[in-house]
């Protein structure tokens, strides 16, 4: 039956033709009948770019509600506990094992033909050992070592080929006063990434294979020391002939890639969009090579999805809703789905159907792809932190041998998980669905608490960062963190004139093919402090007027606004705009406000307010 329906929805899609989405209302009506409401959780605000609006568009029959979760499977075991589970699910980190937890509760993929549509070798990463399948992956980033080919051909250094070829060319360039390798070790993601790309072919052995699967499935939380020794031992060979050490554990994102920049770091771990941003001195050329194996043969490139995506199986009880779904998902990984994912041409597709145009940057990465010798890095929760733990002991000489490392990896995997302590308790629920009369209750519970707290005269962040309703009960650490999208950095407090706040609302609210846009009534914004007039347009929204307490906005008068956004990929450039050059990043992210609140003065959220009139 479910193969009737792809092969139904194949036909379907071929033959829809893409309408402007325009603004969504709660219960607005298409050729009289309500349209189809479906939630889907985005994983981070990279989504909220094109892909919102590409799913609006190919489904004008659809009213979408997003909202941005918080990064972990987890989070989706918290809101289930509360009979809240999204329709559609997708996150960025992900394991079989962290998601075994939810397993029962999302839909089977395994007959599907979505599922059939990707190369069985990535499919198994997916397979539980009951043959259940209820995540498939979208275009992935590559991760390996880049490499500036300039410097080596200036140098007279040969490319590496493999594991010693790469060690003598780091001691070479040692020799010169420059450093051959390093990376940013101060971020859990490199540790895990780099013990695990320099032990692929390790890792892909019969034994590995039968360990990740154990893993994965939660038979086993201990290392195989048939598999996992000798990927310590290498990472020790690694670190005494590159020289790594205490100071690349202080090394965060940035650091590696300015000294590359520089001239003064001939290869780091990186990704193919790091190829493109940050190609070294004025003329170099850089390269992404695959983590090297003991031959050329043993040569894998690590890669990692941009998300995965499940549904949740509640959702699909109705057939006609499970078509819909299941259209809605293949939409999401097809080939133009997942081009609005890889708008840099810099991701590679796991399935058969689909091909993304790459840069010449990284035309020499197209053999493995041919050969599919792409490892989906194991990516558990704890994989991150525990991997962050034991390899920055290992460069500061704490741990100081393979078999340290191993113990002290497992000892960690052995031990008990977060605290389960009520650490807060909030006795009114807000409902996180917008509507025309009163906007998004939570959100604006929560952007109030943060203006109480904060030393500012206004708030303003967009409302899908608000990652669930605000629940009535208690909360444990954990539970807290999942109230909003933690994945944004830290605010920035703009000094604004009236006038000037006005403009960047206005332009906001028109925002198209960039992160923080607005595609529907669940990604409009949320002031506190002020308030909004906002009036449907044909292509979105259009702002009529901001008030304070009723009263008309002075666009001479100054103001202190606290914007809860993306700084690098919104804030900086819709300030520019508008002419604001006053502004400084806040010390703390939004939520340390509301945790302030909460935790710290036992208090509550402030009540939410009516901050938008939608016309």
């Amino acid at each position: 039956m479910k193969k009737l329906f792809c092969l139904l929805l194949a036909l379907s899609m071929t033959a829809t033709v893409l309408t402007g989405c325009g603004a969504q209302n709660s219960g607005s009506e298409k050729d009289g009948n309500e349209r189809e409401k479906v939630t889907v959780a985005l994983w981070g605000t990279q989504l909220l770019e094109n892909y919102t609006q590409y799913l609006c568009d190919t489904f004008p029959e659809v009213e979408f509600e997003f909202f941005l979760a918080t990064n972990s499977t987890d989070f989706y075991r918290y809101r289930n506990d509360h009979d809240d589970l999204p329709d559609i699910l997708t996150v960025r980190r992900f394991s079989l094992k962290d998601a075994v937890l939810i397993k029962d509760l999302l839909y089977d993929l395994c007959d599907t033909e979505l599922a059939s549509t990707f190369y069985g070798t990535y499919l198994d990463n997916y397979t539980y050992d009951d043959g259940t399948i209820n995540w498939l992956p979208a275009c992935a980033d590559v991760d390996s070592i880049i490499i500036n080919e300039t410097l080596f051909k200036e140098h007279n250094i040969a490319i590496p080929t493999d594991y010693d070829s790469f060690i003598t060319a780091c001691e070479a360039f040692e020799e010169l006063g420059i450093q051959g390798f390093c990376s940013d070790f101060g971020s859990d993601y490199t540790c895990m990434e780099v013990l695990q790309g320099f032990s692929i072919s390790q890792l892909l052995s019969m034994e590995g294979r039968e360990w990740r699967q154990q893993y994965e499935s939660g038979a086993t939380n201990q290392l195989s020391e048939e598999v996992w020794m000798p990927v310590f031992e290498k990472f020790f060979d690694m670190k005494e002939k590159t020289g790594l050490g205490e100071a690349e554990t202080q090394m965060t994102n940035q650091d590696p890639k300015g000294l590359y920049t520089a001239g003064k770091l001939a290869m780091y771990r990186g990704t193919g969009t790091d190829v493109i941003a940050f190609p070294g001195r004025e003329g170099d050329r850089s390269i992404l090579l695959p983590y090297f194996g003991d031959t050329e043969r043993d040569n894998w490139h690590l890669t990692y999805p941009s998300f995965h995506v499940a549904a949740s199986k509640k959702a699909m009880e109705d057939p006609e809703r499970e078509e819909l779904l299941l259209r809605i998902m293949t939409a999401m990984l097809s080939q133009e789905g997942q081009s609005c994912i890889a708008y840099g041409k810099n991701m590679i597709p796991y399935n058969k159907d689909v091909t993304l145009e790459l840069l010449p940057e990284l035309d020499n990465i197209k053999p493995y792809i041919k050969q599919n010798k792409m490892y989906i890095r194991l990516a558990s929760g704890e994989m991150f932190s525990i991997s962050q733990n034991v390899v920055q002991r290992i460069l500061t000489g704490e741990l100081q041998t393979p078999e340290e490392a191993f113990n002290a990896f497992n000892a960690l995997m052995a031990e008990s998980k977060q605290s389960d302590d009520v650490a807060a308790h909030i006795d009114t629920a807000y409902s996180n669905q917008f509507t025309a009369e009163h906007g998004n209750l939570a959100a604006s519970a929560v952007y109030n608490t943060v203006l109480a707290e904060a030393d500012v005269d206004m708030v303003f962040g967009q409302s899908c960062y608000i990652s669930s309703d605000v629940y009535a009960g208690d909360y444990t650490m954990k539970d807290l963190g999942y109230l909003i999208n933690n994945d944004v950095g830290k605010p920035v407090v703009a000094h604004l004139t009236g006038g000037q706040l006005f403009e960047l609302v206005s332009n906001t609210l028109t925002l198209k093919g960039n992160r923080g846009a607005v595609c529907n009534d669940s990604t409009l914004y949320v002031s506190s402090g002020f308030e909004m007039d906002v009036s449907r347009t044909d292509g979105g929204y259009a702002l009529n007027a901001l008030t304070v307490d009723g009263k008309e906005l002075d666009p001479n008068a100054n103001f202190s606004v606290l914007i809860c956004s993306d700084y690098d990929w919104y804030v900086v450039d819709a300030l520019k705009a508008v002419g604001c050059e006053d502004y400084e990043i806040d010390d703390v992210h939004f939520e340390a406000y509301v945790l302030k609140r909460l935790v710290d003065n036992g208090g509550q959220l402030e009540e939410p307010t009516d901050y938008i009139t939608l016309r």
